[in-house]
């Protein structure tokens, strides 16, 4: 048995996938950029309208002006026709051609074709209401550095520079197994001596709510020969296997024992936490099946779900080059476990939460997370939020 802190060591230290793909735009948020954005163009790339009203040229310091067609956005600029006149302009259009300045409709009375500067309004200054090229950024301009992690406002310049494909970091891929005979579908109506594949729901659902939903998922038997042909089916093409159950000590806990005879090589089997000590973790060798890496999870609810949430997605999400942030909470005066032993204790607020074990995923719905409590935990112990809550 091994303690978090060294389970946590060999986990940092395992290569990760690396490499790029490529998504549509509107896939892109919170994906990192693999390559930095480059301005093909100024931005904006024309004297841009700021405000709807009437294009003049400053300098003739006029008040009055002769109105002269009309400038629309998306159209090639007009030319101004001639000394006194104006042209009537739309916000985004481009600014006709003789004009350096806009006064805005609100500014001026019309009376037929010709528009009046209001009493007591100032004359027009050049480059008043309008968005000269160039303003915001210049041709051949990093916009975006090569992996910044992409939000919603990234969008505006990606799609301003025509990407509708994004090459962004790769995405570990990842599948989720629950194993054992009691277990049937959420669709299907268990009998009496068998339950819905809960814990399966519970871990997809965490691990979309950061952005990283399992490839497959799938139940697998307590039976040998079958568990043995549906691993050699689930794991072609994966970077990570997550299983859930079959690693305890009991007689029908088989999971490690099959992963050793496919060639997994055993890096920690049980932890001195509470709860989730059976959790077990593998991988095969490069030349056998490229690196991929086996969490086994315990079967009950709470350790499954925990282990999943402390260990598995730290890992997907570092191997993204995402890392999770440190969070911590106010827990002062709460008793210590033994040297050597981790708790982890549900969380609501401001106070761990009541709950009777592994098995109680009804209480854990109430949480905002869990903090994880060691002999030497300082009254602000680490806490692991669910997925949204950060």
């Amino acid at each position: 048995m091994i303690s978090v802190a060294e389970a946590d060591r060999i986990l940092a230290a395992l290569a990760v996938p690396g490499g790029t793909e490529t998504v549509p735009l509107d896939h892109a948020v919170d994906r990192l950029l693999a390559e930095p954005l480059t301005a093909h163009r100024d931005g904006p790339p024309y004297h841009r309208v700021a405000m709807d009203g009437y294009a003049v040229l400053s300098t003739e310091s006029l008040s009055t002006w002769a109105v002269k067609g009309l400038q629309s956005a998306g159209r090639p600029p007009l030319e101004r026709p001639g000394p006194g006149t104006a042209v009537e302009v739309a916000t985004g259009a481009v600014l006709p051609v003789g004009c350096d300045a806009v006064v805005p409709y609100e500014h001026t009375l019309r009376d037929g074709d010709m528009v009046i500067l209001e009493p007591d309004r100032p004359l027009p200054s050049p480059g008043v209401h309008v968005h000269h090229r160039g303003t915001d950024y210049l041709r051949d301009q990093v916009l975006i550095p090569g992996g910044t992690r992409l939000r919603s406002p990234h969008l505006h310049s990606l799609a301003t520079e025509g990407i509708s494909e994004v090459r962004v970091v790769r995405r570990p891929v990842w599948a989720l197994a629950a194993t054992g005979d009691e277990l049937v579908e959420i669709h299907d109506r268990p009998r009496d001596w068998q339950i819905r594949r809960s814990n399966a729901a519970a871990i997809a659902g965490e691990a979309r709510a950061w952005g990283l939903s399992p490839r497959d998922q799938t139940v697998l038997p307590d039976e040998k020969t079958r568990l043995t042909a549906g691993l050699e089916r689930v794991l072609p093409g994966l970077d990570v296997l997550v299983l859930t159950g079959g690693v305890s000590a009991g007689v029908l806990d088989l999971v490690p024992g099959v992963l050793a005879d496919l060639g997994a090589v055993t890096l920690f089997h049980k932890i001195a936490q509470r709860p989730g000590k059976p959790l077990w973790c593998g991988r095969f060798p490069d030349a056998a099946r490229p690196g991929t890496l086996v969490f086994g999870l315990p079967g009950n609810p709470v350790s499954s779900l925990f282990a999943f949430r402390r260990y598995v997605l730290p890992w997907l999400m570092a191997a993204e080059g995402r890392p999770l942030g440190q969070h911590r909470v106010s827990a002062p005066n709460l008793p210590l476990p033994p040297v050597g032993q981790t708790v982890f204790l549900p969380w609501s607020g401001s106070k761990p939460l009541e709950w009777k074990g592994s098995g109680d995923f009804l209480a854990l719905g109430s949480s905002e997370g869990f903090i994880e409590m060691e002999s030497t935990t300082t009254d602000q112990p680490k806490f692991h939020p669910w997925g949204g809550r950060f």
